[in-house]
Order: C-alpha cells, then structure tokens, then sequence
C-alpha cells in the first residue's frame, strides 16, 4: 500500500510538471493567435472603417480559442454601453487566467486599449502596429525557450516527485 502512495506522489508531481511543460508550449501559438488578430482588428478599423463593436463581432467569428471568448465579451460590453477602454481592461483582468500568456503579454495586450475608441482609426492603426511588432518579439523570445523550458518542467516534476519520496522514506 506504501508503494502504491509513493507511485501516486510521483505520478502527481509529474503531472503537474506536465501541465506547465504544457502551457509554456502552448503560449508561442496564443501569441500567434492574438497577433493575427490584432491584424485582422487592425484591418477592420483602419481598412474597413468598422465600427468596434461590429469588428469584435467579426473577430469573434474568426479568431481561435481562447481569443474569440475574448472578444466575444468585448462585443457584448460595448453594445451594453461601456466605454471601449474599460472594456478591454477588463476583459483582460477576466481572460488572464484562460491563456498561457505572462505579464509581460497582458501588459502589451493591455497597452492597446489606452488608444481604442478614444483616438482617430490612423493612431489605432499605429497603435495596434506597434503591439503587434512588440508581440512578434516576444513571440520569438517565447519559441526559443518553450523546448528548453516545457522538458525541464516535465522532468522536474518527476524527479520533485521522486526527491519527495526518497525523503519520504
């Protein structure tokens, strides 16, 4: 029955280190993902001259998950009535637990509502340019160490498994 606990410990922890080996591979792609559509809300406001609410409405049909629900709940604020600012803030604040992104993403994804809806389509077609480029640097810092960081996070929680048992014992 002992075994049967240090097997279950081990496999636990191991799990775990999976789950973030699982995330941190997973945060390249829901960059990607947001640049193409800060791209595409890019187009709709500054090309098609759209209004917001009818944009986010687009982008909620084209954009892949967790970004639609993202923006799904933008388009229903603003048509609630709420300011295109605080409405991004706080979609923010809800969907930051929902993505693989860290801080440094949210505080660039934050940075674009500063400009949405308060400004003419030029400065947020330059605003939204600007977080796009920030994003594709972060996106390549975030290639480059997903491998490295996503196994030694799966070893990690196995051997932490591991070590826990031996001092178990």
């Amino acid at each position: 029955m002992l075994l049967v606990g240090y097997a279950g410990l081990i496999v636990g922890f191991g799990l775990l280190g999976l789950i973030k080996a699982n995330k941190i591979r997973n945060r390249p792609r829901e960059i990607r993902e947001i640049i193409n559509a800060l791209s595409l809300l890019d187009t709709e406001i500054f090309w098609g001259v759209t209004p917001l609410p009818e944009a986010f409405a687009i982008l909620k049909n084209r954009a892949e998950p967790p970004w639609n629900n993202f923006f799904a709940q933008l388009e229903i604020r603003l048509r609630k009535g709420e300011n295109a600012f605080s409405a991004w803030e706080i979609c923010c604040k809800e969907h930051q637990n929902k993505t693989c992104l860290i801080e440094e993403d949210w505080k660039v994804l934050r940075s674009i509502g500063k400009g949405l809806g308060r400004s003419d389509r030029n400065e947020q077609h330059k605003q939204l340019q600007l977080a796009q480029k920030h994003l594709i640097a972060i996106d390549e810092k975030a290639r480059a160490q997903a491998d490295h960081k996503a196994k030694l996070w799966s070893y990690l929680g196995f051997l932490g498994g591991l070590a826990i048992v031996i001092v178990i014992m």
